[in-house]
């Protein structure tokens, strides 16, 4: 029999895995602000044409109790994805990427991919989500893309109109906007991405030692 201090863990659907942490700082006309202090109506920089204003600004409670491990939020390094500070990620935001091997898989040097298959890139790794504090989901009136720690881009859905996944797959393309990965396409995308740098590091060490054997010859 349980304990009356004793919580149950919260369903996988209360579970937020979309949105952004208290404390990240979003670009707007008047500087940089929390996201937590975001409401409707306020403007916020995109990417694409004048600020926006907010069509949705929900504020969740973050309750870490029995949250998923699979589900855990990434905590992304200074510099890790063009971000000034340490950012946290929940798991299945998306974020921008631009680099060759997307245009590759895409057909365009950038891709949405979600948060999830960021884990082990460049230093980003899971962690616990943090207690007392909020998520906030940030919606406009179509999908824009917003200034996150700096220069990181996250997306933030449209509240109008209402798409299902392939509706709003097919006005991206119309829109000639970035695709979004799935998380099995995203994870292939950042094992080619590790996969390369690996690469370009062993090809730096490789030249080191070679000028270095060069400099000890008599």
């Amino acid at each position: 029999m349980s304990g009356a201090g004793d919580q149950d863990p919260p369903p996988a659907s209360a579970v937020q895995v979309e949105g952004v942490f208290g404390g990240t700082r979003i670009a707007t006309p008047e500087g940089w602000r929390p996201v937590e202090q975001l409401r409707r109506g306020d403007a916020v920089l995109t990417v694409d044409g004048p600020p926006q204003p907010l069509r949705l600004a929900r504020h969740n409670r973050i309750r870490p109790a029995g949250w998923p491990v699979s589900l855990g939020p990434l905590l992304v390094p200074p510099g890790a994805l063009d971000n000034r500070e340490s950012l946290l990620l929940l798991s299945g935001q998306h974020v921008l990427l631009e680099c060759d091997l997307a245009e590759v898989q895409c057909g365009e040097p950038f891709a949405l991919v979600p948060a999830a298959a960021l884990d082990g890139f460049r230093g980003i790794f899971r962690v616990t989500p943090p207690a007392e504090t909020v998520a906030v989901s940030l919606g406009f009136a179509q999908e824009e893309l917003v200034y996150a720690a700096g220069s990181t881009l996250l997306r933030c859905g449209g509240t109008e109109p209402a798409e299902n996944p392939v509706q709003a797959m097919l006005a991206r393309a119309r829109g000639g906007r970035s695709p979004a990965l799935s998380l099995e396409q995203a994870a292939h995308l950042i094992a080619c991405l590790l996969a390369e740098e690996a690469g370009a590091a062993l090809r730096g060490l490789t030249f080191q030692a070679a000028r270095a054997r060069g400099a000890n010859r008599p």
